[in-house]
């Protein structure tokens, strides 16, 4: 158990100590961009990071199919830290919203985070349902085209940026359906319909947060398909304090200057 807290310790620091480097670099590098600019892009940063090696150990666990066949009582210990290098990262995110103060204003990212943190606490200690957890984890594959579509639009412009950033904007809508709502609803149907090991307990408390996911999954395609121009809306032109389809969040102190009608710009926050 202490090789697990390090473990998450250390995921949260590194994530801490990146978004720092992340920061540092593009204020030497970019003097032209404003403090809240490098702070959503130093953000971003952190979040593709977390995406990325999310993806690539949850793809990599799936290519043992008992994880689908038996996804709530088949363990596999070394799958655990797959579970404690997210929590790593909700922890840091919690702590960085707070250090910004941005805690206020950030109620739905404080759920989603914390019911993740019990989740996957639950999860390690009962050594059951670690099939659903890899397989609801599917998400974070969406989510590295979802912040790459965001840092490419901060980072690059003229004709380069048309291309690519139409690649990763059609890319985060298809995947938002393969890799966020398709597996949330398989799960659903899962637990619902097939499964019938799970206790009745058990298995509301689970099926109500894939509810929540779910719902949450729904609001964000909402917000990138009014963003990006899918399903009739027109396209935005974004800038800087709207390039982020999953909206913004203002300081408190953000929140104090605009209404003596000060400073306007938005404080953005991620998934």
């Amino acid at each position: 158990m202490l090789h697990q807290f390090v473990f998450l310790g250390v995921v949260a620091l590194l994530f801490r100590l990146e978004y720092l480097l992340a920061r540092s670099v593009c204020r030497k590098t970019m003097p032209c961009w404003g403090e809240n600019k490098i702070r959503l892009f130093s953000v971003r940063v952190v979040s593709l990071t977390h995406a990325f090696f999310s993806s690539i150990a949850v793809l990599t666990s799936l290519t043992d199919p008992r994880f689908i066949k038996s996804p709530y009582d088949f363990f596999k210990e070394e799958t655990q830290f797959v579970f404690i290098f997210s929590m790593g990262y909700f922890l840091y995110d919690l702590c960085d919203m707070g250090i910004h103060g941005e805690l206020p204003n950030s109620k739905e990212y404080i759920l989603h985070h914390s019911l993740a943190l019990i989740a996957f606490s639950s999860i390690i200690v009962s050594e059951k349902f670690f099939g659903v957890a890899v397989i609801g984890l599917l998400v974070e594959v969406q989510t590295v085209f979802l912040h790459s579509r965001t840092i490419v639009r901060l980072l690059i412009k003229g004709p380069e940026e048309s291309v690519m950033s139409e690649f990763f904007i059609q890319m985060n809508m298809i995947c938002l359906f393969f890799f966020r709502h398709a597996p949330t609803l398989w799960l659903l149907y899962f637990l619902m319909i097939v499964d019938e090991k799970c206790g009745v307990a058990v298995k509301l408390i689970v099926s109500a947060s894939l509810l929540f996911l779910e719902a949450h999954n729904l609001h964000l395609t909402q917000l990138i398909a009014k963003s990006d121009g899918f399903f009739g809306f027109e396209r935005q032109k974004l800038d800087e304090d709207t390039v982020d389809p999953l909206g913004s969040v203002r300081t408190s102190e953000c929140e104090k200057i605009k209404k003596a009608g000060g400073f306007t710009r938005k404080m953005r926050k991620v998934e």
